[in-house]
């Protein structure tokens, strides 16, 4: 199949995809879809148990040369509960729903991969898993996991060596593909804070304890520690997002609540944040003779990009005549990280334009030209480690 066939084959598979986003956890016809894909290729789906998304592998018929070795690369599939309004003539089908990060390309360029290295398998030995997973914009907590833990848990990955994954990022265009080493996300935490005091009318404010005060000095102490606490040239955000204090004019409330988030770049930022909260709370308990409950909710860490991998994911898209340029740091959440948690691995960026559609907004579509090339890019990338290991 010529370059240009296969750039228009994926197109399609692009725009249905587009066209048919599912909630996190829901993907049952994006599953359906591209197991039939990956069924009329003669791609094998690996039984997991998943409710929706899937792990397929692809084995190369070349002999090794001594141990056999396994990679994975990743696309995820679910989209958003945003409605659209892109004007694309390929609009969601779905009502309330979107493909407004790009997951619909993510999963294309999986998909194309897989195409590309079952066509090839007779030039590796080895295996490549490919991993199609759900829910990574899931809302997480203690009962709901994200995506990636879901399908770490199923077990198929223990033997995997090195990931590689892919995002789209409308901070560049078709063509441009930014990779960078380190970190590449934020750590995505939560904290919530309960200060307990003693209600009273607002006339007799000696007779109560009023937690108002403590939690006014509990925000100012948070927010000092970015500017007093942190390496100035780390990247990190703490935010308070929420306060919620008495109901009327004339009542000084029991309680209060303040919660908010925490986005680290660095694991030891992560740890020094969560005690200096902890430490500022229990410090203003004393001080203010109130109760304060303190409660941490640890989502995924920092994507990491290990340094060597990265130079190898450079030198490859270099290879390949791609534009390879240093990505902006973010702080956003990203649980490619848990991957990278149980091996190395490297996170990459895809131009697709559109730097005036806010990503995960309404209007909001990547464009489609370089798809084919990201497909090669991520293939090569699975066959060239396989080689190297």
């Amino acid at each position: 199949m010529s370059k240009e066939a296969f750039q228009t084959q994926l197109e399609d598979y692009a725009k249905w995809f587009h066209q048919h986003p599912e909630a996190s956890y829901e993907e049952y016809e994006t599953t359906e879809r591209i197991a039939r894909i990956l069924n009329d290729n003669g791609i094998e789906i690996l039984p997991s148990g998943l409710k929706t998304g899937l792990v397929a592998q692809v084995k190369g018929s070349k002999k090794a040369e001594g141990e056999s070795h396994v990679v994975a690369i990743r696309g995820d599939i679910d989209g958003l509960p945003i409605t659209e309004e892109s004007g694309v003539p390929y609009a969601s089908v779905n009502e309330g729903y979107l493909h407004g990060c790009g997951h619909d390309y993510n999963m294309t360029v999986a998909l194309g991969a897989a195409l590309l290295l079952q066509r090839r398998r007779d030039q590796f030995a080895g295996t490549v898993k490919v991993i199609f997973q759900p829910a990574e914009e899931v809302s997480a907590d203690k009962n709901t996991p994200t995506g990636a833990v879901a399908v770490l848990r199923t077990g198929v990955l223990e033997d995997v060596e090195v990931f590689f994954g892919t995002h789209d990022s409308n901070g560049g265009e078709p063509g441009e593909y930014f990779i960078g080493a380190g970190p590449q996300s934020g750590a995505v935490d939560k904290y919530r804070i309960r200060i307990h005091g003693k209600g009273s009318h607002a006339a007799h404010a000696n007779s109560g304890v009023s937690p108002i005060r403590p939690a006014v000095a509990l925000i100012d102490g948070i927010e000092t520690i970015s500017t007093k606490n942190v390496d100035p040239i780390h990247p990190r955000a703490i935010s308070v997002t929420h306060i919620e204090a008495g109901s009327t004019w004339n009542v000084i409330p029991r309680d209060a609540f303040i919660e908010g988030t925490v986005r680290t770049a660095y694991a030891e930022d992560r740890t020094l944040i969560h005690d200096r909260i902890r430490d500022i709370a229990n410090g203003t308990s004393l001080a203010y003779g109130v109760e304060i409950d303190f409660d941490w909710e640890y989502g995924s860490p920092s994507v990491y990009n290990d340094p060597e991998w990265t130079q190898f994911a450079k030198d490859t898209a270099a290879s390949l005549g791609l534009v390879v340029r240093e990505p902006d740091a973010s702080l956003g959440g990203e649980d490619f990280s848990y991957y990278q948690q149980e091996a190395p691995g490297v996170f990459l960026n895809i131009g697709v334009g559109n730097g005036d559609r806010p990503m995960h907004g309404p209007t909001f579509y990547p464009k489609l030209d370089a798809l084919s090339d990201s497909a090669e890019l991520l293939s090569r990338l699975a066959q060239g480690a396989l080689s190297r290991l």
